[in-house]
């Protein structure tokens, strides 16, 4: 109603004059409304996690030790170093954790990443023993043995899944699932023998000690009948 009047300095209808007049010059809203964020500061700890809000939210591990600037919207947390753009994050709730496991070095990313389970599936992928062997160290203890586990898994870069399963089959078949003992028999190209070649000779281990004495084992006067060795 007011813009159909006319205007008591102008002598114009408001409305007619906003049309002909200032509509023109008004620049286009935004594509995106106006959102209000909070700015703060906080330092990469050693695992790679800031807390912002009381959630921790993973950064690239160069930037460890370092205090970076956090920008928290509705949405989204993001961190800026020197005003450039660094990580950003899906913001969450409370109590949360979010980690991107890029932002690790590739070592301790690959870790982490080959989880038990996933140990487990690429294992049997790999051969029936290999998988038997993997089962076998985590059952003892799943973060013990993890690393183990990956490394016998990673030894299929290096060789033939056949070799890799043959090899496994002999360290079980002698009581020795250990990634060493795989290793060790790939490498020695031994994954074909039915026994662990290093212990073949051993002394029994049944056999008893000599239990003289010092002063008897170097006596000259004592024949070599006389120092057989006593059984328990």
């Amino acid at each position: 109603m007011a813009g159909e009047r006319i205007h008591g300095t102008t002598r114009q209808r408001p409305l007619d004059l906003f049309q002909r007049v200032e509509a023109p010059t008004l620049r286009p809203l935004p594509p995106h409304p106006f959102e209000p964020v909070t700015w703060t500061q906080a330092k990469i700890a050693p695992d790679c996690h800031a807390q912002v809000g009381r959630v921790l939210y993973s950064v690239p591990y160069r930037y460890v030790g370092e205090t970076l600037a956090v920008r928290i919207s509705q949405c989204t947390v993001e961190f800026y170093r020197d005003q450039e753009l660094v990580k950003t994050h899906v913001r969450l709730r409370e109590g949360r954790r979010q980690t991107d496991w890029d932002d690790y070095p590739s070592e301790k990313a690959r870790f982490f990443r080959r989880t038990p389970d996933w140990c487990h599936a690429q294992a049997l992928t790999l051969g029936v023993a290999v998988g038997e062997i993997v089962d076998e160290l985590l059952s003892r203890h799943a973060l013990h043995y993890l690393r183990q586990c990956q490394g016998i898994i990673g030894l299929a870069d290096k060789y033939t899944p056949e070799r890799l399963d043959a090899a496994c089959r002999v360290a079980l078949a002698c009581g020795d699932p250990a990634y060493r003992t795989v290793r060790n028999l790939l490498e020695k190209g031994l994954e074909g023998q039915s026994a662990l070649p290093w212990t073949a000779g051993s002394a029994d281990k049944t056999t008893g000690a000599f239990l003289h004495g010092p002063d008897q084992l170097f006596d000259p006067s004592i024949t070599t009948q006389e120092r057989k060795p006593d059984h328990a």
